[in-house]
């Protein structure tokens, strides 16, 4: 049954700026009209604009409301502005068209914008072939309690999800448990953001906890406090502070996409009022902070995550367009960029099989051209860029200098290509993910932030003599915060020579009776980090082996993240291997020796079993048995040693590690990451 547009059915779409026609041919049985969501005006309210859409739709409902799976109602067919869900009330059906997963999470910051509807139908036009069915992940808000029908259907390259319900529900929280359920837990960002007008939904990606306000004010209050800590404004910055209170303001000047644009003059830490008048909702202070021209870039869905160690195409090339950008390699177009620059997931599935991407100097776009390179380097993807000063200032130092390591003769060796690929993706996500763009805005504003997450490193040895080289290991990690809980395992410290080191340390004797994994439990409950780490007392660990797992953990979200055992080093034949394992994806098994876990996800899994042996794999497979997911990571900032079978909880004997290589050398031969090799080669005795 077909009903009226006006208020049966409301259409909105993200990320079909290049082609907005297409919504209307990925929806069935919805013809429009349509509206940008970013385009949407955001109501004028002195209540959250999520909370009053929830609060509309517990109070009224559209009379006729279409039924479960009915139809989504016919428009005027017309592409042109539809009208904005400014009215109080629900709809039939809410309708939301987006690209990519990448654009999905643009919506859920935006969620406040959408009416309620006692149907609510998500569409998803293109998703990279990692990424999960849209499972939404059921919150404990009202809506779900209203299901009545769920369908979730594949479409070509993307899904399409359709949920019916007896009474209108907010379909932004449907949206936002959707991209929830794709992408995992949001972790609380720092600090509560505000976001003036939809066009800075890019600065905040996936966050449902941000707070909307019109272009110019009020901000609105949340449950009596102020509605954010740090406003991202549209408008023209002031040329001079004008304090206000106590909840900063940073004043963006709008650009493409709700880019930051700061005149050249004014770069630095700049301030200015929040608006032309006094701000609703708590006191204000304005506080503009210009560090990053663009928007950061979203590590949920541009990461290294899928990365091809052996690809199949020479280097692409990127050009300017009448559109936007494109990517090109030989008479092939892989991927058309909008002018803003944006790169999304699906964007990244199609350069995986290139082994670079070269990029010219494109006059008067360094900024647009800065945006892709962060984001391509974010993914892995090897950049191969000419000299260009402004696009490097938008990049900042690190990545900079990340960049001008890169050079067509490293690119030709697989393993090199890995190395720079790592080192640019630690710079991108270091300098332009959305968590470290904010948290610098916090601290540039004056606002407090909290402390880095520690990490508690477990490390559990039986044999006295190899403390010194497992401590030294561990006091060569850098870029975390960390603690170190050493276990003897049948000696006391009157037994080891336990050395001096810059990291917390605490000592938990056993006897060489107790089980393994009754040992590290006992380590565990003596940690205070918000993560575990363990670690094996013969293996060599590169100095950024911590930071990497955390940074992995950050762009997967996973519970529990490991690296591939691809570096092995058979100490009898004194030979070095790279075995075949598949990284950069989420995966049942990573080494024990490389293990981090969460502390929640390491007591939802009970701990480890009190075992002698096998413990890791058990702490694998429990971890999975209560619902987490486990990422593994590359190799390259860890070494195996492997000596006889009867040295090891694993006993494999050395030479079925000779079975399965891709490479071999002579000799102990670190990778370029391990960093300082020649310091461990002379102390293996063979």
């Amino acid at each position: 049954m077909t009903r009226a547009a006006t208020r049966s059915a409301w259409g909105t779409w993200i990320g079909f700026e290049s082609c907005p026609a297409l919504p209307g041919r990925i929806v069935e049985g919805f013809t429009g009209p349509w509206i940008r969501l970013e385009d949407v005006p955001v109501p004028a309210s002195s209540v959250n604009a999520a909370d009053a859409g929830a609060e509309a739709a517990l109070t009224s409902r559209t009379p006729g409301g279409t039924g479960a799976m009915g139809a989504a109602g016919a428009g005027s067919g017309a592409y042109g502005t539809a009208p904005a869900p400014a009215e109080p009330g629900a709809y039939g059906c809410v309708v939301l068209a987006a690209r990519s997963p990448a654009d999905l999470r643009r919506a859920v910051p935006l969620r406040g914008l959408l009416p309620a509807a006692t149907r609510v139908r998500i569409a998803v036009a293109d998703v990279p072939p990692w990424a999960a069915q849209p499972l939404p992940a059921a919150g404990p808000g009202t809506c779900w309690r209203h299901l009545t029908e769920l369908r979730i259907t594949r479409r070509k390259r993307g899904w399409h999800l359709d949920a019916a319900f007896t009474e209108p529900v907010p379909a932004g929280d449907v949206v936002a448990h959707v991209a929830h359920g794709l992408f995992g837990g949001c972790e609380a960002a720092t600090p509560v953001a505000g976001l003036e007008g939809g066009g800075t939904a890019g600065w905040r990606p996936g966050d449902p906890n941000v707070t909307l306000s019109p272009p110019g004010g009020p901000v609105p209050d949340r449950r009596d406090a102020p509605g954010c800590d740090l406003l991202l404004r549209t408008g023209e910055p002031s040329p001079a502070p004008t304090p206000y209170g106590g909840a900063p303001v940073a004043d963006r000047p709008a650009g493409a996409d709700g880019a930051a644009r700061v005149p050249q003059q004014r770069r630095g830490p700049v301030a200015g009022p929040s608006c032309d008048g006094p701000l609703t909702g708590g006191p204000v202070v304005a506080g503009a902070v210009t560090d990053g021209l663009f928007p950061p870039v979203d590590e949920a869905v541009v990461n290294p995550i899928g990365f091809r160690r052996h690809p199949t195409r020479e280097t692409a090339r990127l050009a300017a367009h009448r559109d936007g950008f494109v990517v090109t390699h030989g008479a092939d177009r892989l991927v058309r960029l909008p002018p803003c620059g944006r790169v999304t997931d699906v964007d990244v599935a199609r350069l995986r099989d290139v082994r670079a991407i070269e990029v010219p100097v494109i006059d008067g776009r360094a900024d647009e051209v800065a945006r892709i390179v962060a984001a391509l380097s974010a993914a892995g993807i090897p950049v191969l860029a000419a000299p260009d000063p402004a696009r490097d200032r938008a990049l900042g130092p690190a990545l900079a200098a990340a960049l001008a390591a890169v050079t067509a003769e490293a690119l030709a060796s697989d393993l090199r290509r890995e190395e720079l690929s790592i080192r640019l993706r630690r710079a991108a996500l270091g300098e332009h993910g959305v968590a470290a763009r904010w948290r610098r805005l916090a601290l540039a504003a004056g606002l407090p932030v909290p402390p880095r997450p520690r990490v508690s490193i477990l490390l559990c040895t039986r044999r006295p003599d190899m403390v010194p080289f497992a401590v030294a290991q561990m006091e060569r990690q850098r870029g975390v915060t960390a603690e170190l809980i050493i276990g003897l395992h049948g000696f006391t410290t009157r037994e080891a020579a336990i050395p001096r080191t810059r990291l917390p340390v605490t000592v938990v004797e056993a006897s060489a009776a107790t089980p393994f994994g009754e040992v590290l439990n006992r380590m565990a409950a003596a940690a205070s980090g918000s993560y575990l780490a363990k670690v094996d007392d013969d293996d060599w660990y590169g100095p950024d082996h911590l930071a990497d797992l955390l940074l992995a953990r950050h762009y997967s979200g996973a519970d529990l993240v490991g690296a591939a055992a691809e570096f092995v080093y058979l100490e009898p034949l004194d030979v070095t291997i790279r075995r075949r394992i598949g990284t950069e994806r989420f995966a049942p098994l990573v080494a024990g020796g490389t293990m981090l876990v969460t502390r929640a996800a390491f007591e939802a899994a009970g701990g480890f079993r009190p075992l002698a042996r096998t413990v890791d794999g058990q702490l694998l497979e429990a971890v999975e048995a209560a619902g987490g997911r486990i990422y593994r990571t590359h190799g390259l900032g860890y070494m195996l040693r492997r000596r006889s079978a009867y040295g090891h909880t694993w006993r494999r004997p050395v030479q079925s590690f000779l079975a399965s290589y891709q490479e071999q050398w002579r000799g102990l031969v670190f990778n370029e990451l391990m960093e300082d090799g020649a310091r461990w080669r002379a102390e293996v005795r063979t």
